[in-house]
């Protein structure tokens, strides 16, 4: 069987075979990080299940100065000051989101306190601060994914617009918009939820 491996010193993926293989052999592999969108980019197809989409949320407005380092540590924050994340669709929710939401959430003095009693340690699984802040971590999650979804909204309906009753063979971008959309409904299901249980506590 072929083998994958990345190569840290050249920032690659190499591909090892057990036999030399034709200029026109192609070797597929699953990469949980594939979207929907990156498969119909780059290799025409759309998937027909486990839908996933990239998320980016914008945090920098709502971060004091020291939480920035620590959000950027963990993964939380890009270069872009974006939270990047792939997302599958499904009713529980990806613990980097979740974790990522409750750090936005607490006080830079906090976090740095988590920091030193361990709280990061089996990252990206953490477990909730405490009421309020779990309750502002859905609360902030929920405001972020209503504005993904009211842009995407508007994506499907110039989508439709646009191409009117052509199949999605002609235009599988709209499957893939659709598919968007599920994983952000879902996610934004569930994140209510918790808004609503964490208010109730």
């Amino acid at each position: 069987a072929a083998l994958l491996r990345h190569n840290k010193a050249e920032q690659v993926y190499e591909v090892l075979a057990p036999r030399d293989m034709a200029a026109s052999e192609e070797l597929l592999f699953l990469d949980l990080r594939l979207t929907d969108a990156s498969a119909l980019c780059f290799r025409g197809v759309w998937v027909t299940a486990k839908h996933r989409a990239q998320l980016k949320l914008p945090l920098s407005s709502r971060l004091k100065g020291p939480s920035v380092p620590l959000m950027q540590k963990y993964g939380c924050l890009s270069q872009t000051q974006n939270l990047n994340l792939i997302v599958p669709v499904s009713r529980d929710v990806a613990p980097a989101f979740l974790s990522c939401m409750r750090m936005a959430a607490a006080d830079p003095e906090m976090l740095q306190r988590l920091e030193t009693r361990g709280w990061f340690d089996n990252w990206p699984l953490t477990l909730p601060i405490d009421q309020r802040n779990e309750q502002s971590a859905a609360q902030l999650a929920v405001e972020l994914l209503q504005k993904v979804l009211e842009r995407l909204t508007q994506s499907n309906n110039e989508l439709r617009q646009r191409f009117g009753s052509a199949s999605v063979v002609q235009r599988p971008c709209v499957r893939v918009r659709e598919a968007e959309t599920m994983v952000v409904v879902s996610l934004l299901k569930s994140m209510q939820e918790l808004a609503l249980l964490s208010s109730l506590a």
